[in-house]
């Protein structure tokens, strides 16, 4: 027996068949292009996500580097670098530590230049350069501003740092360069020239000195706490420490996979929505499929060759959509991943762009190909020629009883509807899944309310604060002078402002009184729940512990002295419950009266209404003692004041306690309406700034609140625009179908008389009332799914800031696009269908 192993004849016919049917061919690359751009869409998304899960990670850590080894000496990082397992390092040489009270909490390391090292913990100047002389120093912004440099190349910079032996110096440098960087926030590094390194701390790089730091990049990080203990082992170092990067951590990496999960799972959905659009376009004229197959096979064709020339044709068609596929879909990742990732100067979209994520989307896409074109495959290699010709010629319009009166068009239209039920069930089942879909999202979304979060989450529009107190962590600085007089006094002046309230603050020393001393210790020795009592709540803040110890001991303490006007009153009013007392605002605002603040405890901790204080020389008397809401506060108060009693004055009567003091921060309401002017200003005010201040913005809150607003129905909205097109997708194939299977049909009518005014008027009442068909069935569970479940859905949604708000938006938009869709997809079709002579279209064969 001679094998049929000819595999060259299937290209030749699938060169054929894209002469013969072009059309074909550029639905199905257009259909390959979409599925492509979904694909790639999805998996870009979705890396975005968890590699941005994983740069914040590394945002904690402070560096980019693997495991960080610290107290090396020369010879022992020389030694780590050699192992095998390590594919790069970096090194840092410091001298000491910067030791400034006003530097709070943060770590910030004197050391020698390395510009390497530097990339790695996201340090080195956008402004200026790295020291290359002596003298010179780069710092970063936040250091800078707790300090209270000016924002100018060549500005003087005294520092005061501690040597690895405990001795404090201060040295004056000059300012070469700066930065800011999220890495940055409780470490940072303040840099200086080798030379000057030499000259501070001579013995600094001698051979037992333990101020290396090694930065560690690993060929394969998988267990990196195992990998750094196995590294100090193997090359037999000891006597030092080390941190591993959390970004790499297991746990972490698989975090950010499950966080990244839900923008991947719409993958799942191209995979149908590809398949019904690939397929509904290969089989739209099954018959003609079947008699051409039929005929292959009477011809001698193997199964084999079958496969073939579908695998071509499948590869042909993913191929010609993969290009335009992946410019759509990064395209759409382009303007969507930025508004889902946000914090980042770049946009995500670049600064996370790989290849992994297209050539997945290539893959995928001709798996989904191939599996609309295989998979009705497998039923026609089961069946023989003839099985294949009769089942063709079945589907042929049967012949009818004669009926004795006349047939209106729209009878004939009517008649239609019962025709390819399953394909009509499909439609309308696929339709009704994308509308509840799409609008559950949108009723979602719209009851997310904006202003009732901004209300609650920014009491005001804009906050401007010194520089020194932007973090929490930074330590406010109270000889800065960041925000002058003249700033609030053009504050006032703009036409866009309708409040400027202000802010200052003022540690002193203070004496409790017997009385006072003998309420604060009962007070914090009262029972907090069974197990402990208030004092021992704080055990994990020991500044705050020695600060009660000295005022039981001897009487003293820091108040801290707060003067303040206008919403910043009206916060302590609505937010600081008295304990005391009552609020009188024109007794407050002559001056002889002050408020007290003291813990957020009910009981009282402070002194009490009408009891007398004297602040810097002056004597008040108390007006009410409150449970203290600290956080209008911006920044930290000095390790002295962790203990403290907070005395709350006009702006008017601190001034004339302290009257050099600077503004803390200032907070500003606006005309909503001139947001867009207002921000413009504010753009050019930073610009014209040589010291920092913070700025905080209400578009940044707007930003944040529409940013997971979105990520609340994201995924959800994926799939359901996956699902409409499959819907809408369907509803074309099933007119489509209902339609081209006809056109011997309409040859027919044609010859008996009927002239294409009434074919075309027949056609549009059958689109009317296929659409009027889904319509009868959407519109009312629609409606009864909006108003009786989504009102249940939101309020199990459990946030504050969501209103349930009825909307039928998605319903209307489908509606009209159902409308559009069933007049023009029938017209379409009757105008290819019309083409020839009747007689050629009469034949059975077309």
């Amino acid at each position: 027996m001679i094998a049929n192993n000819n595999l060259k004849v299937c290209r030749t016919l699938v060169r054929r068949d894209v002469r013969f049917h072009p059309v074909k061919y550029i639905l199905l690359s257009c259909a390959a292009m979409l599925v492509t751009a979904l694909y790639t869409f999805v998996f870009l998304l979705g890396s975005s996500v968890e590699n941005a899960y994983l740069l914040n990670y590394q945002y904690s850590y402070g560096s980019t580097s693997h495991i960080l080894y610290t107290g090396l000496t020369e010879k022992q990082a020389d030694t780590l670098t050699g192992n095998s397992s390590i594919k790069s390092t970096v090194r840092l040489s410091t001298i000491g530590q910067l030791s400034d009270p006003v530097i709070g909490r943060r770590s910030i390391k004197l050391a020698v230049t390395d510009r390497a090292y530097a990339q790695t913990v996201l340090s080195v100047p956008t402004v200026g350069t790295l020291p290359e002389k002596n003298g010179e120093i780069a710092l970063d912004e936040f250091t800078m501003d707790s300090l209270g440099i000016p924002h100018k190349i060549g500005s003087p910079v005294s520092i005061v740092w501690t040597d690895p032996n405990g001795e404090t110096h201060t040295t004056a440098f000059t300012l070469c360069g700066w930065w800011a960087s999220p890495a940055n926030f409780s470490e940072a590094c303040a840099w200086i020239t080798k030379e000057e390194a030499k000259k501070l701390l001579p013995d600094y790089d001698e051979e037992n000195a333990a101020n290396v730091t090694l930065g560690v990049n690993l060929h394969q990080p998988k267990d990196i706490e195992k990998q750094a203990e196995a590294i100090l082992s193997q090359q037999g170092v000891t006597g030092c420490t080390y941190t591993t990067n959390l970004a790499f951590q297991d746990a972490r990496t698989e975090m950010a996979e499950h966080q990244a999960r839900p923008y991947y799972m719409p993958a799942f959905l191209v995979i149908l929505c590809g398949y019904l659009m690939v397929y509904s376009i290969v089989h739209v004229a099954a018959d003609r499929e079947h008699l051409f197959y039929a005929g292959l096979k009477s011809l001698g064709m193997t199964p084999r060759q079958i496969w073939r020339l579908l695998l071509e044709q499948g590869i042909l068609v993913s191929a010609l959509g993969m290009i335009p596929g992946w410019a759509l879909g990064f395209v759409l990742h382009y303007f969507i991943t930025g508004r889902v990732v946000i914090g980042m100067e770049e946009n995500p979209a670049l600064y996370f762009l790989s290849w992994p994520p297209f050539a997945a989307a290539v893959l995928c896409t001709m798996a989904t190909v191939l599996l609309a074109y295989f998979l009705p495959a497998l039923r026609l290699s089961r069946r023989t020629p003839a099985d294949m010709l009769n089942s063709a010629f079945g589907r042929l319009p049967k012949r009818r009883q004669k009926s004795d009166g006349r047939m209106t068009l729209a009878q004939l239209a009517f008649r239609t509807l019962g025709k390819n039920r399953w394909r009509t069930l499909l439609s309308v089942v696929s339709l009704l899944l994308a509308v509840l879909l799409l609008n559950s999202v949108w009723i979602r979304y719209i009851s997310a309310k904006e202003e009732i979060y901004l209300s609650s989450m920014f009491p005001w529009d804009y906050s401007l604060c010194d520089g020194s107190a932007y973090l929490s962590a930074q330590q406010y600085n109270e000889k800065n002078q960041g925000i002058t007089e003249e700033t609030v006094a053009e504050l006032k002046k703009r036409r866009e402002v309708t409040s400027v309230s202000m802010l200052k603050s003022h540690e002193i020393p203070m004496t409790a009184s017997g009385t006072l001393r003998e309420r604060i210790t009962a007070f914090y020795n009262q029972p907090y729940d069974e197990k402990q009592t208030l004092r021992e709540t704080q055990a994990a803040y020991p500044e705050w512990l020695n600060g009660l110890a000295r005022l039981e001991e001897t009487g003293e303490y820091t108040g801290l002295v707060v003067g303040m006007d206008g919403v910043y009153l009206d916060y302590l009013q609505e937010y600081s419950p008295f304990t005391s007392g009552s609020f009188d605002e024109k007794a407050f605002a002559s001056g002889e009266f002050v408020l007290v603040g003291g813990a957020y405890h009910e009981g009282l901790s402070s002194p009490i209404e009408g009891e007398e204080i004297e602040i810097s020389g002056k004597k008040f008397t108390v007006m009410g003692s409150v449970m203290h809401d600290e956080t209008y506060l911006q920044g930290a108060e000095s390790p002295e004041a962790a203990f403290n009693l907070v005395y709350i004055l006009p702006i008017e009567a601190f001034d004339r306690l302290f009257p050099e003091q600077a503004y803390r921060q200032l907070a500003v309401n606006i005309d909503k309406g001139q947001q867009k002017e207002f921000e413009v200003y504010l753009d050019e005010y930073e610009q014209g700034l040589n010291r920092g201040v913070g700025i905080t913005r209400r578009s940044e809150y707007q930003d944040n609140f529409r940013v997971a607003r979105l990520n609340l129905v994201l995924p959800d909205l994926v799939i359901g625009l996956v699902l409409t097109g499959i819907a809408l997708m369907n509803f074309i194939n099933m007119l489509v179908i209902k339609t081209v299977s006809r056109k011997g049909e309409f040859a027919v009518y044609e010859s008996l008389g009927m002239t294409r005014t009434q074919l075309q008027k027949l056609l549009l009442l059958e689109g009317i009332f296929h659409a009027g068909l889904m319509l009868m069935i959407l519109i009312p569970v629609t409606t009864i799914f909006d108003r009786f479940l989504m009102p249940k859905v939101v309020e199990a949604a459990g946030s504050w800031s969501m209103v349930y708000t009825c909307s039928f938006l998605p319903l209307w938009i489908f509606s009209l696009i159902l409308g559009i869709l069933a007049v023009a997809v029938p017209l379409l079709c009757l105008h290819f269908l019309t083409k020839g002579s009747l007689t050629e279209r009469m034949r059975q064969g077309e």
